[in-house]
């Protein structure tokens, strides 16, 4: 297996895509090494397939943080992951509350599998229940502090160093509350197009039939954010009350923070 640099990621909306991509590719420059085919796990289809790193090999992986921790569905993934000694950049995206044990969680289950995680960054992006939080996030100033992380992180990796990255958090991890069954609702503008089916993340709407939505919403927002006619929605009192602490306590800026394993001597 050829060493490369591969893009690892779950993105409903598209922001740990894009932050994951764009760090891959700078490190590709950086280290003079190619991009290899990226891992997009958001769909049942790509978290099917067991993986397997080369020593060699450089993971950046990506995730959005979900209630302070990694998202759960990614955890058999990475179960399955044969780490191989490879090294990894963890960019956790959060939506500007606060990314709680998520990023520690996240190198304590790469590292777990064998992978040597060198560097570690939290970045803004728009929360997926409310525009007002993180509005535009990531932005360009966001991306220009994401190709700087790589860069520094490149160093690391070119030194040969294979280190543990140290960062923020808590063990045990923060808990997770039971799953509530809140479900989308959609608009008699439906036009039945089927977009929001083939984007969601756990395949719980009905292709055929929009207004159909299985138990296990993960409420990543794809479908609302995503609808053409914006049909879907959301109508509980249980994400009212969120939203409502998010845009009462969460709309001030926050800047990404990011964290670097000791070069070895």
């Amino acid at each position: 297996m050829s060493k490369c640099i591969r893009a690892a990621f779950f993105s409903p909306t598209g922001s740990s895509r894009a932050l994951s991509l764009a760090a891959a590719a700078t490190l590709a420059c950086e280290l003079t090494e190619p991009c290899g085919e990226s891992w997009d796990w958001t769909f049942p289809e790509g978290r099917a397939t067991a993986r397997t790193c080369g020593k060699e090999d450089v993971l950046v992986f990506a995730f959005p943080v979900y209630a302070g921790r990694v998202p759960q569905l990614l955890l058999p993934v990475l179960s399955r992951l044969e780490g191989g000694g490879a090294r990894a950049v963890v960019i956790a995206a959060y939506g500007n509350r606060h990314y709680d044990d998520a990023l520690l969680e996240a190198v304590d289950t790469l590292t777990a599998r064998g992978v040597s995680v060198v560097a570690a960054g939290a970045f803004v992006a728009c929360h997926s229940l409310t525009p007002k939080v993180g509005t535009g996030r990531p932005d360009s100033a966001d991306m220009a502090l994401l190709k700087d992380f790589a860069r520094r992180a490149a160093h690391c990796i070119a030194t040969g160093s294979r280190a543990t990255v140290a960062v923020p958090g808590n063990r045990p991890y923060r808990p997770l509350s039971p799953s509530a069954d809140i479900r989308p609702k959609t608009l008699e503008s439906c036009t039945q197009c089927g977009l929001c089916a083939s984007l969601c993340p756990v395949r719980v709407i009905n292709a055929e039939d929009a207004k159909d939505v299985a138990q296990g919403c993960l409420r990543c927002c794809s479908c609302v954010k995503n609808c053409p006619e914006h049909a879907k929605y959301f109508d509980d009192p249980r994400v009212d009350k969120v939203v409502a602490m998010l845009e009462s306590t969460c709309l001030a800026r926050r800047e990404p923070e990011v964290f670097f394993a000791p070069v070895d001597a």
